[in-house]
Protein backbone atom coordinates (compact mmCIF):
# COMPACT_ATOMS: atom_id res chain seq x y z
CA UNK A 1 0.00 0.00 0.00
CA UNK A 2 1.11 3.85 -0.52
CA UNK A 3 3.52 4.36 2.23
CA UNK A 4 3.17 8.01 2.34
CA UNK A 5 -0.80 7.92 2.68
CA UNK A 6 -1.02 10.32 5.88
CA UNK A 7 1.42 12.78 4.17
CA UNK A 8 -1.14 12.79 0.88
CA UNK A 9 -3.86 13.42 3.38
CA UNK A 10 -2.60 16.12 5.13
CA UNK A 11 -1.80 17.80 1.72
CA UNK A 12 -5.22 17.74 0.70
CA UNK A 13 -6.56 18.58 4.34
CA UNK A 14 -4.54 21.62 4.33
CA UNK A 15 -4.58 22.65 1.09
CA UNK A 16 -6.68 25.54 -0.20
CA UNK A 17 -9.68 23.78 -1.75
CA UNK A 18 -10.58 22.35 1.31
CA UNK A 19 -13.41 24.14 3.01
CA UNK A 20 -13.66 22.65 6.28
CA UNK A 21 -12.22 24.96 8.45
CA UNK A 22 -12.78 22.75 11.77
CA UNK A 23 -11.31 19.70 9.90
CA UNK A 24 -7.97 22.13 9.32
CA UNK A 25 -7.54 23.04 12.28
CA UNK A 26 -8.31 19.94 14.21
CA UNK A 27 -5.16 18.16 11.65
CA UNK A 28 -2.66 20.79 12.68
CA UNK A 29 -3.24 20.52 16.08
CA UNK A 30 -3.51 16.56 16.18
CA UNK A 31 -7.25 16.01 16.75
CA UNK A 32 -7.30 14.04 13.51
CA UNK A 33 -7.12 9.96 14.05
CA UNK A 34 -6.47 8.66 10.42
CA UNK A 35 -6.03 4.99 9.62
CA UNK A 36 -5.41 3.77 5.73
CA UNK A 37 -7.28 0.54 4.46
CA UNK A 38 -6.49 -1.84 1.76
CA UNK A 39 -10.06 -2.04 0.22
CA UNK A 40 -12.66 -0.31 0.45
CA UNK A 41 -15.80 -2.55 0.97
CA UNK A 42 -14.12 -5.69 2.30
CA UNK A 43 -14.46 -7.69 5.27
CA UNK A 44 -10.58 -7.54 6.49
CA UNK A 45 -11.31 -3.33 5.72
CA UNK A 46 -14.19 -3.65 8.42
CA UNK A 47 -12.45 -5.60 11.08
CA UNK A 48 -9.84 -3.40 11.61
CA UNK A 49 -12.06 -0.62 11.15
CA UNK A 50 -14.18 -1.74 13.96
CA UNK A 51 -11.11 -2.38 15.93
CA UNK A 52 -9.72 1.23 15.11
CA UNK A 53 -12.87 2.97 15.88
CA UNK A 54 -13.67 1.57 18.87
CA UNK A 55 -10.24 2.35 20.13
CA UNK A 56 -10.88 6.08 18.80
CA UNK A 57 -14.33 6.23 20.92
CA UNK A 58 -12.91 4.39 24.00
CA UNK A 59 -9.97 7.28 23.76
CA UNK A 60 -11.70 10.49 22.67
CA UNK A 61 -12.50 13.46 24.67
CA UNK A 62 -15.84 15.30 22.99
CA UNK A 63 -15.70 17.86 25.80
CA UNK A 64 -12.63 19.14 24.55
CA UNK A 65 -12.90 22.83 23.02
CA UNK A 66 -11.07 21.54 19.79
CA UNK A 67 -12.35 19.35 17.16
CA UNK A 68 -11.51 15.76 16.82
CA UNK A 69 -12.45 12.89 13.63
CA UNK A 70 -12.01 9.97 12.37
CA UNK A 71 -10.71 9.18 8.86
CA UNK A 72 -10.47 6.46 7.06
CA UNK A 73 -8.60 6.33 3.65
CA UNK A 74 -8.80 3.44 1.28
CA UNK A 75 -5.79 2.25 -1.18
CA UNK A 76 -8.49 1.14 -3.90
CA UNK A 77 -10.35 1.35 -5.33
CA UNK A 78 -9.47 4.81 -6.96
CA UNK A 79 -11.19 6.97 -9.45
CA UNK A 80 -14.29 5.66 -9.34
CA UNK A 81 -17.88 7.35 -9.90
CA UNK A 82 -19.87 9.04 -7.89
CA UNK A 83 -22.46 6.08 -7.99
CA UNK A 84 -20.29 3.16 -7.67
CA UNK A 85 -18.70 5.39 -4.21
CA UNK A 86 -21.83 5.33 -2.68
CA UNK A 87 -22.17 1.85 -3.61
CA UNK A 88 -18.90 1.26 -1.61
CA UNK A 89 -19.71 3.67 0.82
CA UNK A 90 -22.32 1.87 2.15
CA UNK A 91 -21.11 -1.77 1.39
CA UNK A 92 -18.02 -0.59 3.66
CA UNK A 93 -20.74 0.54 6.57
CA UNK A 94 -22.88 -2.02 6.38
CA UNK A 95 -19.47 -4.75 7.07
CA UNK A 96 -18.36 -2.40 9.63
CA UNK A 97 -21.47 -2.67 11.35
CA UNK A 98 -21.91 -6.56 11.42
CA UNK A 99 -18.59 -6.53 12.46
CA UNK A 100 -19.54 -3.66 15.67
CA UNK A 101 -23.09 -5.11 16.04
CA UNK A 102 -21.44 -8.61 17.87
CA UNK A 103 -20.19 -6.27 20.77
CA UNK A 104 -22.45 -3.09 20.65
CA UNK A 105 -26.10 -1.73 20.83
CA UNK A 106 -26.67 1.09 18.58
CA UNK A 107 -26.04 4.34 19.81
CA UNK A 108 -28.54 5.37 22.27
CA UNK A 109 -31.52 7.86 21.45
CA UNK A 110 -30.42 7.68 17.73
CA UNK A 111 -32.41 5.59 15.09
CA UNK A 112 -30.85 2.52 13.56
CA UNK A 113 -33.52 3.53 10.39
CA UNK A 114 -31.72 5.06 7.71
CA UNK A 115 -34.71 6.58 6.54
CA UNK A 116 -35.92 8.00 9.71
CA UNK A 117 -35.07 11.81 10.70
CA UNK A 118 -33.50 10.97 13.83
CA UNK A 119 -31.13 8.37 12.31
CA UNK A 120 -27.22 8.49 13.31
CA UNK A 121 -24.79 5.87 12.19
CA UNK A 122 -23.07 3.91 15.26
CA UNK A 123 -19.77 2.15 15.87
CA UNK A 124 -19.08 1.18 19.80
CA UNK A 125 -22.33 2.80 20.85
CA UNK A 126 -21.46 6.24 19.51
CA UNK A 127 -23.36 8.12 17.14
CA UNK A 128 -21.63 9.60 14.08
CA UNK A 129 -22.05 11.50 10.55
CA UNK A 130 -20.16 10.00 7.78
CA UNK A 131 -18.51 12.25 5.67
CA UNK A 132 -17.97 10.27 1.92
CA UNK A 133 -15.96 11.61 0.12
CA UNK A 134 -13.50 10.71 -3.12
CA UNK A 135 -11.29 11.84 -6.04
CA UNK A 136 -14.22 12.21 -8.93
CA UNK A 137 -16.39 14.25 -6.39
CA UNK A 138 -18.95 16.48 -8.06
CA UNK A 139 -17.55 19.17 -5.28
CA UNK A 140 -14.05 20.54 -5.47
CA UNK A 141 -13.88 20.70 -1.99
CA UNK A 142 -14.47 17.25 -1.37
CA UNK A 143 -11.73 15.44 -3.57
CA UNK A 144 -8.92 13.69 -1.55
CA UNK A 145 -6.17 11.61 -3.20
CA UNK A 146 -8.16 8.59 -1.60
CA UNK A 147 -11.48 7.27 -1.15
CA UNK A 148 -12.23 8.85 2.28
CA UNK A 149 -14.70 8.58 5.41
CA UNK A 150 -14.79 10.75 8.12
CA UNK A 151 -16.54 10.06 11.04
CA UNK A 152 -17.50 12.84 12.91
CA UNK A 153 -19.05 12.48 16.49
CA UNK A 154 -22.83 13.84 16.89
CA UNK A 155 -22.06 14.48 20.32
CA UNK A 156 -19.29 16.70 19.23
CA UNK A 157 -21.47 18.65 17.26
CA UNK A 158 -24.46 19.08 20.06
CA UNK A 159 -21.55 20.76 21.83
CA UNK A 160 -20.37 22.51 19.51
CA UNK A 161 -24.00 23.53 19.08
CA UNK A 162 -24.66 24.19 22.93
CA UNK A 163 -21.52 26.39 23.08
CA UNK A 164 -23.56 28.62 20.09
CA UNK A 165 -20.74 28.40 17.54
CA UNK A 166 -22.27 26.15 15.06
CA UNK A 167 -23.75 28.75 12.80
CA UNK A 168 -20.90 30.71 12.98
CA UNK A 169 -18.58 27.70 11.87
CA UNK A 170 -21.16 27.07 8.94
CA UNK A 171 -20.85 30.06 7.78
CA UNK A 172 -17.21 30.23 7.10
CA UNK A 173 -17.52 27.00 5.45
CA UNK A 174 -19.81 28.30 2.90
CA UNK A 175 -17.92 31.37 2.53
CA UNK A 176 -15.66 28.96 1.50
CA UNK A 177 -17.47 27.16 -0.40
CA UNK A 178 -18.87 29.28 -2.46
CA UNK A 179 -15.14 30.99 -3.43
CA UNK A 180 -14.57 27.89 -4.66
CA UNK A 181 -16.97 26.11 -6.37
CA UNK A 182 -19.81 29.56 -7.05
CA UNK A 183 -22.36 28.04 -4.75
CA UNK A 184 -23.36 26.48 -1.42
CA UNK A 185 -23.12 22.59 -1.06
CA UNK A 186 -26.88 21.93 -2.17
CA UNK A 187 -26.88 18.81 0.50
CA UNK A 188 -26.58 21.39 3.35
CA UNK A 189 -29.92 22.81 2.42
CA UNK A 190 -31.31 19.70 3.40
CA UNK A 191 -30.08 19.26 7.08
CA UNK A 192 -32.00 18.36 10.10
CA UNK A 193 -35.06 18.20 7.60
CA UNK A 194 -34.88 14.58 6.59
CA UNK A 195 -32.58 11.18 7.22
CA UNK A 196 -28.72 12.61 7.07
CA UNK A 197 -27.84 8.81 5.42
CA UNK A 198 -28.88 10.83 2.05
CA UNK A 199 -25.76 12.90 2.63
CA UNK A 200 -22.99 10.69 3.63
CA UNK A 201 -21.86 10.41 -0.07
CA UNK A 202 -22.20 13.65 -1.12
CA UNK A 203 -24.31 12.45 -4.22
CA UNK A 204 -27.65 14.22 -4.29
CA UNK A 205 -31.08 11.62 -4.29
CA UNK A 206 -34.30 11.94 -5.33
CA UNK A 207 -37.27 12.02 -2.80
CA UNK A 208 -37.91 8.17 -3.46
CA UNK A 209 -34.19 7.06 -2.30
CA UNK A 210 -33.68 4.02 -0.57
CA UNK A 211 -30.72 3.90 1.76
CA UNK A 212 -29.39 -0.08 1.30
CA UNK A 213 -28.18 -0.36 4.81
CA UNK A 214 -30.12 -2.25 7.30
CA UNK A 215 -29.44 -2.32 10.91
CA UNK A 216 -28.67 -6.04 12.24
CA UNK A 217 -30.45 -5.23 16.04
CA UNK A 218 -32.56 -7.60 15.99
CA UNK A 219 -29.92 -10.81 15.19
CA UNK A 220 -27.80 -9.76 18.26
CA UNK A 221 -29.30 -11.11 21.46
CA UNK A 222 -27.76 -10.55 24.09
CA UNK A 223 -26.37 -7.68 23.43
CA UNK A 224 -23.22 -5.55 24.91
CA UNK A 225 -22.70 -2.55 26.23
CA UNK A 226 -19.17 -2.66 25.63
CA UNK A 227 -16.30 -5.16 23.89
CA UNK A 228 -16.43 -8.81 25.21
CA UNK A 229 -14.20 -9.42 28.35
CA UNK A 230 -10.72 -10.17 27.30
Amino acid sequence: MTVDARDEVERFILGDRFACLAGRSAWRKGGITHRHYDLMGSDDSARLMALDLADFVDSADWSHRSFTSFIATFERPRGVDELRFEELLWEQLQLLHEQDSRSYRWAEGRSSDPQAREFAYSVAGHPFFVIGLHETHRRWGRRPPFPMLAFNSHEQFDRIKAAEMWDRLAEKIRKQDIQLQGDINPNLLEYEELSEARRYSGRPKPADWQCPFTAREGEREPALTGPPPA
